[in-house]
């Protein structure tokens, strides 16, 4: 049992995405991928091995992508993309990504879907101590974790990290999802330019 969350926490001036040797192997909560604006990039979910659906997310700063020619967000500050393995959309295999921004990078990282059947929640109109509230869902709910998202906040995907190699035109990622292990196989997808 590898508790990732631990072993990534904050240095002071330590820049993000932060990075940890672990294994050999340069690990890290999120890649910094550098991009031109207009770019294309082809993105290809070769395996999965989880018993959680699996994805990755693309994250963009001023600006927006468009996914096999089509805008998927319009222009933003800051924006996540979703991709999963289960699409019935797109092609997992071969995913075209066009991006458009200000920045010179995105960010990318795995995510996965647990099924929760209850969270507290915050009521702003009661008062501080009276204002949590736990909300049940008989029949479960979806929701979507990834390194940020709230049940990761709350320490209750502690497993994730992931790591690269280089390959020609990009990079291949393996990732691990909340489950505190080490095996960085519950996803590996490939980032890849287009050939203009």
């Amino acid at each position: 049992m590898v508790n990732f969350k631990e072993v990534f926490k904050e240095i002071e001036g330590e820049e993000y995405p932060q990075k940890r040797n672990y294994k050999d192997k340069t690990i890290f909560l999120a890649d910094k991928f550098p991009v031109m604006n207009k770019e294309k990039l082809i993105f290809s979910i070769e395996k999965t091995n989880s018993s959680y659906p699996q994805g990755f997310a693309i994250g963009v700063n001023n600006g927006y992508i468009k996914t096999n020619g089509t805008a998927v967000s319009k222009k933003r500050k800051h924006i996540n993309i979703f991709f999963w393995e289960d699409s019935e959309v797109l092609d997992v295999k071969h995913i075209e990504i066009q991006i458009f921004t200000a920045s010179d990078h995105i960010f990318i990282k795995n995510i996965w879907e647990r099924i929760i059947y209850e969270e507290t929640v915050i009521d702003g109109t009661k008062p501080a101590g009276e204002n949590r509230k736990k909300i049940r869902f008989p029949e479960g709910k979806k929701v979507t974790c990834y390194v940020g998202s709230d049940l990761w906040m709350r320490g209750k995907e502690n497993g994730a990290a992931m790591y690269s190699e280089d390959i020609p035109n990009g990079k291949r990622y393996f990732c691990n999802d909340g489950e505190e292990d080490d095996d960085f196989d519950d996803i590996i997808f490939t980032v890849t330019r287009a050939a203009n």
